[in-house]
């Protein structure tokens, strides 16, 4: 039932949704460990049901959900002060859970003790009657017993086990002075209804039983003088009333009744109780005192003939079932109900193993087939509420079916995870929200140990940061993703970076990467057998042998590129800068579609006055250029063309000159390489000159 909520209401239905969630992982934990406790080769105890501790532990539990819906319930009363539909809802659920408490999951744990006091305890904190406004009314008419609704009052409180109340309104007649043997019923019953044996003030049941023969048979003795007794108030009244014949017959009714309830007669307690429920309670007080659980299903027959079941209410049809004994029923009218209730009671009577067929071996790992739509549909109402998803996967977790795994997964990809915030807030409050709910969704998938998850998440955010740029976290997250491939193509989106928007911009990007991971590509690089056998010292080890130093050498080109851009931003530092280039244009970890364009970041300094190049970096330098040379001429393989001139081409259509084919570019790449060629030929000449005559070694 949805009810129609303020804000106060919303928070007031997240918070019961959050403390019932909490017991609910509570009896899951419980039920696990009870269950690790047994050998798994002692199927005579699966079978026997949970021990009386369990049962114990298990009946705490069930308080405390009943303690929660009362919480609830009190909290929509101090939102608004009327009673709701929804209100009336929520206190029936608190109705049915405390009675499938204390008819299934009882104190004791065996359940073998009277249940009489405890059923009518169940009544009377659900249902309370008679009202305190009632007695007040009744109290103040002079005197009480003129009150037309005095002797009902009386019967009800007699029904409801209020025997002390019923003694002290009774006191009324103790007060009139007409008849001195009407005062003496008057007291004797009083005296009986102070003298009710209940279950609860005797240590054994032997002895309740004893006392209540004796107290039985004693209202017996007194109901059968009644008639006697009253001949003698009708003499007394001859002169205190003019009809004293029909006040007898009234009296006589009145008292008869009420010790006639108080005898245990099952016409009276039917004639006089409000409903089935006020019946069958009253019974097993008044009529059986020595009533059992197994009992109450056939006195509920009995009574629910008389007295039948109002079946157009859901609430009603529910508790029926409940008290024939039909717990499976029960459940199954609960799902069309109400979705909390039946989930948290399915689960709760499948903990209690009240849900498996006798021929079905209980397992706390695998719900009954009845549980599973139960929780399937409350997560399913859980996910209404955007931010309790998390719940809805522990409900899942619980089912375990595939179709319950799949929608877990279903869930999780489906958390907006870098969308921007719903509410103003500064970039950094954006990004911090932003990477906590992601992690949430990491933190739930390791707890679920949904292990291809985690991975599929972690890509799904490194891809997503890559295409914001933000480089560094995106490799992060590539790297828990254990995604080698991805990683290679926020490189490559680093060089873009470069070739799009120059220097500045790719340092900038580069920046965002942490250094850490040189230490990673020198580790992978340095031994990899070693390597395999234990986990690297960096956030980003790993053993996958998806990472090998070839993963990460896109990324330490990217760092010692951008230390080569830093110092030649400097002409100080333009030789640590050429020696850096040097090692770039030699190194392994350049990708050698990008030579060309290192070999035209040669050239200020091949075409400065410095010598910048040793002469056996010049002649590398023109071996390297060569290669790129002759494998670019693109007449004789178009394909090596564009490999070796891919960067170079993308970098040079953002040149003016650059922007107007592809023909263009590739004609102005080629003479590039020459120019570079002609530089360093010049370079190497006047290296040459500078360094003299080679000695004649003879």
């Amino acid at each position: 039932m949805a009810p129609l909520e303020t804000n106060a209401a919303t928070a007031a239905r997240i918070q019961f949704y959050t403390q019932s969630f909490t017991i609910f992982t509570s009896l899951q934990s419980i039920a696990a460990a009870q269950e690790d406790e047994v050998q798994t080769n002692e199927q005579a105890w699966l079978h026997a049901g949970p021990s009386v501790q369990t049962m114990q532990y298990y009946h705490r539990v069930g308080s405390l959900y009943s303690d929660t819906i009362h919480t609830y319930v009190q909290a929509l009363e101090a939102i608004d002060t009327t009673e709701s539909d929804y209100e009336r809802h929520v206190q029936e659920l608190h109705m049915i859970f405390h009675l499938a408490q204390v008819l299934y999951v009882p104190e004791d744990g065996s359940g073998m003790g009277v249940v009489g006091e405890e059923l009518l305890h169940w009544l009377n904190a659900h249902d309370v009657a008679p009202t305190t406004e009632q007695g007040q009314q009744i109290a103040e008419t002079i005197p009480p017993h003129d009150h037309a609704e005095y002797w009902d009052y009386l019967f009800r409180c007699v029904l409801r086990g209020f025997f002390s109340t019923a003694a002290t309104v009774l006191q009324s007649y103790m007060t009139q002075t007409r008849s001195a043997t009407l005062q003496s019923i008057t007291s004797d019953t009083i005296q009986i209804l102070q003298t009710v044996p209940r279950s609860t003030v005797f240590t054994t049941e032997q002895a309740f039983f004893a006392a209540h023969r004796h107290w039985h048979t004693s209202v017996r003795v007194f109901l059968s003088g009644i008639q006697r007794q009253m001949d003698a108030v009708e003499s007394e009244l001859q002169d205190a009333s003019a009809s004293p014949s029909d006040e007898r017959l009234e009296l006589e009714a009145q008292f008869r009744c009420l010790l006639e309830l108080l005898c245990g007669v099952q016409e009276r307690i039917l004639e006089f109780s409000e409903d089935w429920k006020e019946a069958l309670c009253a019974w097993g007080i008044l009529v059986q005192p020595a009533i059992k659980r197994d009992d109450v299903p056939d006195v509920a027959q009995t009574i629910m003939e008389t007295l039948p079941v109002d079946g157009t209410l859901p609430s009603e049809s529910i508790m029926a079932s409940f008290f024939r004994g039909d717990i499976t029923k029960g459940i199954k009218l609960c799902a069309s109900y109400d979705e909390w209730l039946a989930a948290h009671l399915g689960d709760y009577f499948d903990k209690a193993q009240l849900l498996t067929a006798p021929d079905e071996i209980p397992s706390s790992s695998s719900p009954s087939p009845t549980l599973t739509p139960l929780l399937l549909a409350w997560a399913e109402t859980l996910l209404r509420e955007e931010r309790l998803w998390r719940m809805a996967l522990s409900y899942l977790h619980v089912i375990g079916t595939p179709e319950a795994r799949s929608k877990m997964r279903s869930i999780l990809f489906d958390v907006p995870l870098l969308d921007p915030p719903s509410e103003p807030m500064s970039e950094d409050q954006a990004a911090e929200e932003q990477f906590h709910k992601v992690e949430e969704v990491l933190s739930a998938c390791i707890e679920y140990g949904m292990d291809d998850e985690v991975r599929l998440v972690c890509q799904r955010v490194g891809h997503a940061l890559m295409e914001q740029q933000k480089y560094g976290l995106a490799i992060a997250y590539s790297v828990r993703a254990r995604d080698a491939r991805q990683i290679r193509t926020i490189a490559d989106h680093m060089l873009r970076v470069y070739v799009e928007q120059g220097p500045a911009a790719f340092i900038a990007s580069v920046d965002t990467v942490p250094r850490v991971l040189l230490e990673t590509a020198e580790s992978l690089g340095d031994d990899d057998t070693d390597t395999a056998q234990a986990p690297l010292p960096t956030p980003f080890a790993t053993t996958s042998s998806i990472f090998s130093a070839q993963t990460f050498a896109p990324l330490v080109f990217h760092f010692k590129y951008c230390d080569f851009h830093k110092l030649f931003a400097n002409e100080a530092t333009w030789h640590e800068a050429a020696h850096v280039l040097v090692g770039l244009l030699t190194s392994d970890v350049t990708p050698e579609s990008f030579l060309s364009v290192l070999l035209v970041d040669a050239l200020p300094f091949i075409q400065a006055s410095d010598l910048y190049f040793t002469m056996a970096e010049t002649y590398e330098l023109l071996r390297i250029t060569e290669k790129v040379s002759a494998g670019s001429d693109m007449h004789e393989n178009p394909q090596a063309a564009d490999f070796y001139f891919h960067w170079l081409e993308q970098l040079l259509a953002h040149t003016d000159e650059g922007k107007e084919s592809q023909f263009t570019r590739r004609k102005l790449a080629q003479e590039r390489m020459m120019v570079v060629r002609l530089a360093l030929t010049q370079y190497l000449s006047r290296a040459l000159v500078e360094a003299g005559p080679t000695p004649l070694v003879l």
